[in-house]
């Protein structure tokens, strides 16, 4: 009977939460302690997330000194036969000179972490002072990794060992916004120009050609027209899996985005700005605080995207729509929500544990994404795991989340996945 009982409920997992195969997937998390820095990892099963056993994970490095919109962890397959890497940054000084490294993992079968090494910005001497963002190459026999050290304004370089994980310094790129400002989301492109796509933190972006082992910038940096219109400020961005189109979330006190076509040379052209205050742009995305993080479904629905945003600071999830052979964004239409599901959909916090919410990735490789993990920042930090209503893109939090990371002692900004979305 027990077993009948554990197979009806695998079986309603998979109705329910969409879980298409019998991969494991974990979720992990840069602690970011200030003292002696480590990951955690979390396993998904159906609507929990469960701490694995060995966790944290110490990375050999500290924390703090970070930002909402810098990704501090990102997990990638070489493919068969090579070990699987997870890559998370260390902002603060780390046990030796200079300041702020990168430390490597083998993310074993368990979902375990294995440590490899650290791996720095020789040329960076400064404490970073708003975080260490990662981005990695996901194109098949690209193994580059890139890191903005934001007290140099350098991007570091580095080429990963496929049969290791172990990553090794290659270059390292001046990177400066039109204002003075640091480089903070990064997204590299898998099909298009192959571009290194960079929001700085003064309302600038800018693209990056990747060569072997070097960065070439395409064209100076230019102020977005959300800065130019209504003073906000790309944060995190996230590119179309058809190489096209840059999306930016932005530092704002309203759910707004900002999209910018890849031209074929990899220059990025004039943002298009949608939402923001007062809907001063013409289009109304919803009521959300803040758009920091943005993160693109795996598949297209009924011909488009969803784009899901972390509002930062009321502690929501917005779904929009995006077309990506376009690049035209548009509210869920309203009335789309059926039962449960909200757009947007206010994270619980019943014992008034965090704070913001942060980073979001969703957590299967296929179609709507199936559901969304969502870092918040607090003492002790949490992770939020929300169901996607795929034929509306609305969304629900589910039952027993949030999820407490009891490691981390200065709070999450952002939250990796794997296995990942493709690009």
């Amino acid at each position: 009977m027990k077993s009948l009982g554990l197979r009806f409920l695998v079986s309603l997992a998979v109705m329910v939460f969409g879980i298409s195969s019998l991969q494991a997937q974990y979720v992990f998390v840069d602690d970011n302690n200030s003292a002696a820095n480590t990951a955690t990892s979390f396993l998904r099963t159906g609507p929990t997330l469960s701490l694995i056993a060995g966790s944290p994970f110490a990375t050999n490095g500290t924390g703090f000194a970070t930002y909402f919109a810098a990704n501090h962890q990102a997990a990638i397959a070489y493919g068969p036969g090579f070990p699987n890497c997870l890559f998370v940054s260390d902002p603060g000084a780390s046990s030796g000179f200079p300041f702020g490294d990168v430390a490597s993992f083998v993310i074993n079968p368990s979902g375990t972490l294995t440590y490899v090494g650290n791996a720095t910005d020789p040329t960076n001497n400064i404490v970073n002072k708003r975080g260490l963002s990662l981005a990695v190459d996901r194109r098949v026999g690209f193994p580059y990794l890139f890191a903005s050290f934001t007290g140099t304004s350098h991007i570091a370089f580095f080429k990963v060992n496929f049969t290791t994980c172990q990553i090794f310094f290659s270059s390292a790129t001046t990177a400066i916004g039109v204002n003075g400002g640091a480089a903070e989301g990064m997204a590299v492109s898998l099909n298009g120009p192959h571009v290194l796509v960079v929001a700085f933190s003064d309302g600038s972006v800018q693209s990056f050609k990747i060569l072997g082992g070097t960065l070439a910038p395409t064209a100076p940096p230019f102020n977005s027209t959300g800065f130019i219109n209504q003073s906000a400020q790309p944060a995190g961005v996230d590119i179309t899996k058809n190489g096209k189109y840059a999306i930016f979330g932005d530092n704002q006190f309203n759910t707004e985005v900002e999209v910018s076509k890849i031209m074929p040379g990899g220059v990025l052209a004039p943002t298009v700005d949608y939402g923001g205050a007062a809907n001063a742009s013409g289009v109304n995305l919803g009521p959300g605080s803040n758009s920091n993080n943005v993160w693109i479904s795996p598949a297209q629905v009924s011909g488009h995207n969803y784009v899901y945003v972390s509002n930062n600071y009321s502690g929501q999830v917005t779904t929009i729509q995006l077309v990506q052979t376009t690049g035209v964004v548009s509210a869920i239409p309203p009335g789309s929500c059926t039962g449960a599901f909200t757009n947007p959909t206010t994270l619980q916090n019943p014992f008034s544990s965090w704070t913001f919410s942060a980073g979001i990735h969703t957590l299967t490789t296929s179609g709507a994404g199936g559901a969304i993990a969502v870092a918040e920042y607090g003492v002790p930090s949490t992770v939020a795991l929300v169901k996607v209503q795929a034929p509306t893109g609305c969304t629900r939090e589910t039952p027993l989340s949030p999820f407490a990371d009891p490691n981390s002692n200065n709070g999450l900004y952002s939250v990796s996945v794997f296995p990942t979305r493709p690009f």
